[in-house]
């Protein structure tokens, strides 16, 4: 089994360049356990500190390095460095317990003891922790607030509808009131009956011709005068006078059923309406961020858009 670790450690190692330079903090980490694991605790250490000054790990993935850094430092001896290791760790999480059944007791011993002799530091660190909590908590509600506000705060828009429009024909009053389907009904059917009115009009229009008319009873020698004259022959009188039919009624319904239109659109006439509402846009925030560093606290601002 110890061998099998060893090969894998050795396999990662391989590849460890290359996970640098892509800047996987996964890979990372997992190959600093693959060295850990396999017993190779100086090379557990240099690739920490060097992966921790390359590389953005989260806090989580810091403080698994920084525990095994620092247990690999102790079990080569160096008491130093894995002093160094444990008060870093601790400057990220001042209430970190070591693991019982990983780490040996006096490995546990020097943990405790740097943290005893770092008190004040680390109750510094740990207030500062415990404001940034705050911070985030409150950022957190201030987030849950403005989404709720979106939720519920709109931008009106009212849509004029003026009295004068429900006169126009075609169901424009209708349309207007989003009474779509009686806007369709009085478009259509005026729209039919107008145009029934208009093909008649021209149909009559088309009977007119140039043709010689026959008068009677004159003073020629024939006893008929003949004259040119345009019109519509009698021959055609019976199409014209069907056609004229067609014109006068369905031009007539046309003007009835403009005037049911209008009248429908008046009783139906509510006046300004509200026709459509959009969330709001999220205003901008800022807040302060603090982080304790070695020596120290980093304080930041972070804007929102």
């Amino acid at each position: 089994m110890r061998l099998l670790r060893l090969a894998l450690a050795l396999l990662l190692v391989g590849l460890g360049g290359r996970a640098s330079a892509q800047g996987a903090p996964e890979r990372e980490l997992e190959l600093v356990k693959a060295l850990f694991d396999a017993g190779k605790y100086a090379e557990t250490v240099g690739l920490v500190r060097k992966a921790t000054s390359t590389t953005n790990f989260t806090d989580a993935q810091r403080l698994e390095l920084l525990k095994m850094a620092g247990l690999a430092s102790f079990n080569l001896g160096d008491s130093a460095a894995a002093k160094e290791s444990f008060l870093a760790l601790l400057r990220l999480n001042p209430d970190y317990v070591l693991d019982p059944f990983i780490a040996p007791p006096p490995a546990i011993r020097l943990f405790e003891q740097v943290r005893k002799d770092n008190a004040d530091e680390l109750a510094l660190v740990r207030q500062v922790l415990q404001v940034r909590a705050e911070q985030e908590r409150k950022a957190a509600e201030e987030r849950k607030k403005q989404e709720d506000e979106r939720a519920t705060r709109r931008l009106v828009t009212i849509e004029r509808r003026p009295l004068w429009m429900n006169f126009l024909p075609f169901g424009a009053g209708q349309f207007l009131q989003d009474r779509t389907a009686w806007g369709v009904t009085f478009a259509v059917a005026e729209g039919v009956l107008a145009i029934t009115s208009i093909v008649a009009y021209w149909a009559i229009e088309s009977l007119k011709t140039t043709f010689k008319e026959r008068i009677t009873d004159t003073l020629t020698p024939t006893g008929v005068f003949e004259r040119e004259v345009r019109g519509i022959p009698p021959s055609l009188a019976g199409a014209r006078d069907t056609w004229r039919v067609v014109k006068w009624t369905t031009g007539g319904a046309f003007y009835l059923a403009w005037a049911v239109g209008v009248v429908d659109a008046l009783v139906h006439h509510t006046g300004d309406q509200v026709k459509e509402t959009r969330d709001q846009p999220r205003p901008p925030s800022a807040r302060l961020n603090l982080t304790p560093i070695p020596g120290g606290v980093f304080a930041g601002i972070s804007v929102t858009f």
